[in-house]
Order: structure tokens, then C-alpha cells, then sequence
């Protein structure tokens, strides 16, 4: 991601909005994290899950007044809108995806619009969210004309750097949140009350079976391997690629990998190395 003078649009991001005097109420039914520390302003990295425990959508929130706000991949803001839908009986809440909001990164030393929705998305990276006329009104139309999908791997690739997992379409409902280290993430409230997959998420921190978990991985040359694609070990399969980008010199990756193979080498389907690189947080007691 270079720097720039515009704005630089992330369409591959996108919001869903959550209004109405029960949606803080509503969405701590639903969500793995504590929606009320929202108050402080915080940027909080939650999921969404099924019954199953299994993870539909990573989001990040914030909350202003009666209104919250959650960031996700565009690919999965109809179906996760679609999901919680389901859910809303008759909770004084409403869902909506905020398609006119436009997602980007500011220009350095830019103020953001006055109504924009900041998101602390990364300790070094924010996403602002905010209409095209407001985007106008602050002198910021004129977007940076660039490769998006180049965009798109540089931002996969500072993901897998911090460590930040991602789901997408082809990994929603795939995996539980303690494969994808959202207890190491603070991404999920072991106080708090029920929500959906509760049950799930809890037997597996409380009873030790977290068998697999993300971890990165380095890999020589290009073109990145595809989302699911084996990463293999002993003859057999120990893991799956969640995410991969090219870097210099090669490609990183994170992949859900059986605590089994930790800290070994292991190789992709068409016989390149995978040699394991550290996260920025630790693995503890490795499950």
C-alpha cells in the first residue's frame, strides 16, 4: 500500500449499520464480544457465529449513540445482514448495509469527514467510512486511480503480517472462532451472557480442545495458493490456507494448521516449502 495524497478507496470492505434503541442489546445475543464496551469508543473485533459455533463473519464495530456500526468484507455484508435478519423478532432494531458509504484510507494528515465512521481496524492501519458527498465536502472526490485488486493483496498481506485472520465467502461457516486465535485476539467475552454458538465456544476454551489453529507461514515464489488449499506434512494433510498474498521475494500465508504440526515445515500441494513464521502474539500453551 503506497503512499498517496487521495483518498484510497477499499471497495472490498464494506458496512452494515445497526440502528434503534435495542441494537446494542440485539447484536450481544449474536456476537462473540462484550457490545457493551462499545461505549468508550473502542473499535471491537467480534463474530459472528452459527448455532454450530462456526464463524460467518469477523467484524469490526464502533458505536455512536443508538447506532452501531460493523466492517466486514463486501462479499459478506448481504449474507451476513440476510443471517442476523433471522434473529430480530421484535427487537427495536434495524439492519441495513450502508452502500453508500464508501471505505478508504486517508491520505496522511487528512481529517476525516464530520460525520465519517473511523475504524481502528489495525495498530497501524484505519478505515474510514463516509458518503461521497462527504467525502466531496472535505476535498477528498477524487479518488486514487490504482490497481485494486492490487490494493486487496496488499491489504491481505498486512493482515497476515499482524497476525489477522480473515474470512471471506469460500471460509464462512468453515471454522470456530479459537481456530482463527479470536481468544488471543480479544475478540471474544467469556463473562458475558448466551449468544449464538455460545455454547460451542466455550466448551472448546474450558474443556482444552482446540485442536488447530491459525498460523503464518512463508512460502517461495508466486502465484499465491487458493483459499483451501492443503498444506500437507507426514504423508497427509495438517492444514489450510485461510489467506495468502504475495510479498517480496515470495508469498505469506495463514492457514488453519493442527497444533501437531507447530512450528514445523510443511509443504503446499504443488511441492513448495512452507516454512512457519512467528505471529505478533504468542500461541500460549498452544491450545
Amino acid at each position: 500500500m503506497h503512499p498517496t495524497n487521495k483518498l484510497v478507496p477499499l471497495p472490498f470492505l464494506s458496512i452494515v449499520r445497526f440502528a434503534g434503541a435495542q441494537a446494542a442489546d440485539f447484536l450481544q445475543g449474536q456476537l462473540t464480544n462484550d457490545v457493551t464496551e462499545l461505549a468508550d469508543g473502542r473499535t471491537q473485533l467480534t463474530a459472528c457465529n452459527t448455532p454450530q459455533g462456526r464463524v460467518i463473519a469477523l467484524l469490526r464495530l464502533r458505536q455512536r449513540d443508538s447506532v452501531i456500526d460493523a466492517l466486514l468484507p463486501t462479499e459478506l455484508a448481504e449474507r451476513l445482514t440476510a443471517h442476523l435478519r433471522r434473529y430480530v423478532l421484535r427487537a427495536k432494531v434495524t439492519i441495513e448495509t450502508s452502500s453508500g458509504l464508501l471505505c478508504g484510507r486517508l491520505p496522511e494528515g487528512a481529517a476525516p469527514p464530520p460525520d465519517a465512521v473511523e475504524f481502528s481496524y489495525s495498530p497501524t492501519r484505519t478505515v474510514t467510512a463516509a458518503s461521497v458527498e462527504a467525502w466531496n465536502a472535505v476535498g477528498l472526490a477524487e479518488l486514487e486511480q490504482q490497481d485494486l485488486a492490487g490494493e486487496l493483496s496488499a491489504w491481505i498481506a498486512a493482515d497476515i503480517a499482524e497476525g489477522l485472520p480473515q474470512v471471506f465467502a469460500a471460509t464462512s461457516e468453515s471454522y470456530t472462532a479459537q481456530m482463527l486465535n479470536l481468544d488471543l485476539l480479544d475478540a471474544i467475552s467469556f463473562s458475558k451472557g448466551c449468544y449464538t454458538g455460545q455454547e460451542i465456544v466455550a466448551r472448546t476454551q474450558h474443556l482444552g480442545r482446540i485442536k488447530r489453529r491459525t498460523l503464518r507461514y512463508r512460502i517461495e515464489g508466486t502465484p499465491p495458493p487458493s483459499i483451501g488449499e492443503a498444506l500437507l506434512g507426514d504423508g497427509g494433510k495438517l492444514g489450510e490456507v485461510l489467506m495468502a498474498a504475495p510479498v517480496a521475494g515470495g508469498t505469506e500465508l495463514l492457514a488453519v494448521t493442527s497444533l501437531d504440526a507447530f512450528g514445523r515445515e510443511l509443504r503446499t500441494a504443488d511441492g513448495r516449502r512452507a516454512v512457519p513464521l512467528e505471529l505478533p502474539y504468542g500461541i500460549g500453551d498452544r491450545g
